[in-house]
């Protein structure tokens, strides 16, 4: 009786020892994890119509207030809600920030087509010019384009 005690109690130890090294079996394993992604209920068919992932993340349910005074004032503004307030309004100021940033490249992006074309004009004033038979040609050739 003493053995079969004993020996249950090197079985338990084992086992535990096994587990928390993580020498588990694979039969376990496969019971335990799912390997298919788990998804909230209907979140493809709000994803393809435009809306959110879950149902809670925007909208009148959880923007507008839950309760006004009789007298018509506004509820003050709960926890949640100034949280969302405030992150959009912190988005917002980056969205303007970044906008702000893609139009200073625009600008610099023409500035720089305008060097690249005052440096092409000046190259080209800079050049030696053509003198005697080749500057009578290009006049002619001039003229006879002009007519």
């Amino acid at each position: 009786m003493a053995a079969w005690r004993s020996l249950t109690c090197v079985l338990r130890v084992r086992i535990r020892e096994s587990w928390t090294c993580g020498i588990q079996s694979q039969q376990h394993l496969s019971r335990c994890l799912s390997t298919s992604s788990h998804l909230c209920s209907g979140q493809t068919w709000r994803e393809s119509y435009g809306l959110p992932p879950r149902k809670n993340e925007y909208g009148p349910l959880t923007d507008l207030p839950d309760w006004t005074f009789a007298d018509g004032r506004p509820a003050p503004m709960g926890t949640r809600q100034l949280k969302r307030l405030k992150e959009r309004r912190e988005l917002a100021a980056r969205v303007v920030s970044l906008l702000e940033e893609v139009e200073e490249g625009k600008q610099g992006f023409l500035q720089n087509l305008e060097q690249e074309a005052e440096k092409i004009e000046e190259k080209e004033r800079r050049r030696l010019k053509p003198k005697g038979k080749q500057l009578l040609q290009k006049t002619k050739q001039k003229h006879k384009k002009e007519l």
